[in-house]
């Protein structure tokens, strides 16, 4: 007789849930580490046209040069705030998405937990039967033993 858990479906439908939400995560994680070395990359890129600028208005600059070098700074920030407010987003979806992961985690090990101790009880019952057959062939030597001697 082989061991038959009647949640095996079940089982694994939870475990392919949980490899799924654990792909999610993996993929809000490195969304949010994309945008967040992007971001850095800009502030850098920011920082460093903020310095140009501050060093050529010491030296001298033509308005027009000043209005261009004015007009490329206050884009960077705009891109900068934009991927800030994606960098929030990509947190919240990283959040989501790992509590997604521990509720299917959760859910997994429930119906595995389940199937321990389904096993467990299976492997008692079969315990069971096999030292019955044992006693029972323990009895029969014993019977002819005795009818032998007797």
């Amino acid at each position: 007789m082989k061991f038959r858990f009647r949640l095996e479906t079940l089982l694994r439908v939870r475990k392919r849930m949980e490899e799924m939400a654990e792909m999610e995560f993996t993929t809000a994680l490195s969304r949010q580490k994309a945008i967040e070395e992007e971001l850095k990359e800009n502030l850098e890129m920011l920082k460093k046209e903020e310095k140009e600028l501050k060093k050529h208005m010491e030296e001298g600059i033509m308005s027009s040069d000043f209005n261009l070098r004015c007009q490329l700074i206050s884009q960077m920030e705009r891109k900068c705030k934009d991927l800030d407010k994606r960098l929030k987003q990509a947190r919240v979806e990283l959040a989501q998405a790992k509590g997604q992961l521990n509720q299917r985690h959760i859910d997994t090990e429930l119906v595995s937990g389940l199937r321990d101790r389904d096993l467990k009880s299976y492997l008692k019952e079969v315990d069971a039967k096999l030292q019955k057959e044992l006693d029972d062939l323990v009895s029969l030597s014993h019977a002819r033993q005795r009818s032998k001697t007797g």
